[in-house]
């Protein structure tokens, strides 16, 4: 158990080192040590909210599921209405297909 607390020490120890040794030789170097550094941290908050957020859409999903049977009726029937005056409303949009050449050239080699 000691081994692993001095290697976890060690490691950081020698994180600290080589940050400091960045800064002291410039600027760019510390922006960039601080862009890497805060990479890893960046994937973790954006893993963090993705699971809150899917964890949240679940609860809430669950609460709507447990509506009343008596409200779940009730849109259950207004669906069934909606859909039958859609039904009797709605038009054929197909376009038909034409059998004879459409364009000039197809009349052209149709001649031929």
């Amino acid at each position: 158990m000691e081994d692993k607390k001095g290697g976890v020490m060690d490691f950081f120890n020698q994180l600290w080192s080589f940050a400091t040794d960045k800064h002291n030789q410039g600027l760019y170097n510390t922006v960039c040590l601080v862009v890497v550094l805060a990479l890893p941290l960046l994937v973790l908050l954006t893993c963090l909210a993705v699971c809150c957020h899917c964890c949240c859409r679940r609860c809430c999903r669950r609460r709507d599921t447990t509506a009343t049977a008596e409200t779940a009726a009730a849109r259950s029937d207004a669906q069934k209405k909606n859909k039958k005056k859609n039904r009797e409303n709605t038009e054929d949009l197909w376009i038909s297909m034409k059998e004879g050449p459409m364009t000039p050239d197809r009349i052209a080699t149709a001649m031929v």
